[in-house]
């Protein structure tokens, strides 16, 4: 006498997709938790700046503001920038020489944000308040932005994929030949 016995049965082609599901998940899970970010894998920047300041021309610093000539053409830049995203960590630091000389020598832009914004990426970005981006000097051809808040500057700051649209921006106000 044959005994029945109630066994689920899967199949080999459900096997390999529950195994690549799952292995799926463990890549997205183990980046989420790297980057801190759940959404790493998003594109776009849709913060606005609450203030730019431009160093240039040897020492010169220009802030702009809300409605200020230049504001909203550099902001959108700046968000054309950071929205197709970083491509990889820079593995560089900048030392308070290099700040400096972003600050008194080279052509920079810094902008300062009301809030904690987020930079979507595959490694972690932290929560920054304010941005450097060289534009000239040390690190410029790198298209780096340094991501900070109250003053101070994280290492390894993000290679973005360009920053031409903050260059013919600032070109087209005056400030970068």
């Amino acid at each position: 006498m044959k005994q029945k016995t109630d066994r689920i049965r899967t199949g080999p082609v459900k096997m390999i997709m529950l195994v690549a599901a799952l292995l799926v998940l463990i890549a997205y899970g183990t980046l989420s938790v790297t980057a801190q970010d759940p959404f790493w894998f998003l594109k776009g920047f849709r913060y606005r700046p609450t203030l730019i300041v431009i160093y240039h021309h040897e020492g010169k610093r220009t802030e702009l503001r809300p409605g200020d000539p230049g504001f909203a053409e550099l902001t959108e830049a700046i968000q054309t920038c950071l929205a197709d995203g970083a491509e990889r960590p820079s593995g560089i630091g900048f030392s308070d020489a290099s700040l400096l000389d972003a600050y008194s020598r080279y052509l920079s832009v810094e902008v300062f944000f009301d809030q904690p914004v987020k930079l979507h990426a595959w490694f972690d970005t932290g929560a920054p308040t304010q941005m450097l981006f060289p534009i000239t000097g040390r690190h410029a051809e790198l298209s780096v932005v340094l991501l900070g808040q109250n003053g101070k500057y994280l290492s390894s700051p993000p290679a973005l994929k360009t920053l031409a649209p903050i260059r013919e921006t600032l070109q087209s106000l005056g400030y970068y030949e």
